[in-house]
């Protein structure tokens, strides 16, 4: 594994074009990056909002093995349901033995594409989406739209990569969306962002506090 390289895969598109593909079934160790202490102020953001806004439902879109439930839990903020999914099985297994004790947490390895693998018993407060959006196959604001809709949540919280970067390599592609947040704003009620500088993905991460 090349630990230079904070993506779990690079293809050569040609001498003059390498693009960072979707891959569902990653292993856990292929996002090591997200596991960096550079890479904690982001899931840190996601529960200070968490907290300052007192959800108390939350969907974790393309959880991973879902980070912000322990930071949540050592800021002392622990009165809440979640439920995490994931295309990926290994993360999920993961966080599942880490959270088995405790009937709060949920993990599942799902799809977006399947709504009954999704839905949840208990009422949505936040919808975190972290990092998936750019991933959408269409568009990123519809993929928001529908799954917002279909949670009746009032609030989200989006992290996406900023256009913005410092390629480790002058060929990458890496797609992103935050160059469009207009759409968000103009469509929702308040939209509030932060940056944050993390080295390990060479440039900024945007933050986006929306509420529906």
């Amino acid at each position: 594994m090349n630990h230079k390289v904070p993506w779990p895969t690079i293809h050569e598109q040609s001498e003059t074009e390498i693009v960072v593909p979707l891959i569902e079934n990653y292993t856990f160790d292929d996002m090591w990056y997200l596991d960096t202490p550079q890479a904690k102020p982001i899931f840190e953001k996601q529960a200070d909002i968490i907290i300052e806004k007192q959800h108390k439902g939350i969907v974790d879109v393309g959880s991973r093995h879902g980070p912000v439930n322990q930071i949540l839990h050592d800021k002392g903020y622990t009165d809440y349901r979640y439920m995490g999914f994931d295309t990926s099985d290994e993360p999920i297994k993961i966080a599942q033995d880490i959270w088995k004790d405790n009937s709060n947490i949920e993990y599942r390895n799902a799809s977006w594409n399947n709504k009954q693998d999704i839905a949840v018993d208990f009422d949505v407060d936040c919808v975190i989406f972290s990092g998936v959006l750019l991933y959408a196959k269409d568009s990123h604001f519809s993929l928001f739209d529908e799954l917002v809709n279909f949670y009746k949540t009032k609030h989200a919280i989006i992290q996406e990569p900023y256009h913005e970067q410092r390629y480790w390599d002058k060929r990458l592609v890496l797609k992103t969306i935050t160059e469009d947040m207009h759409l968000y704003k103009n469509k929702y009620k308040n939209y509030t962002e932060h940056l944050l500088d993390c080295e390990i993905f060479s440039g900024k991460r945007l933050i986006a506090d929306i509420e529906i």
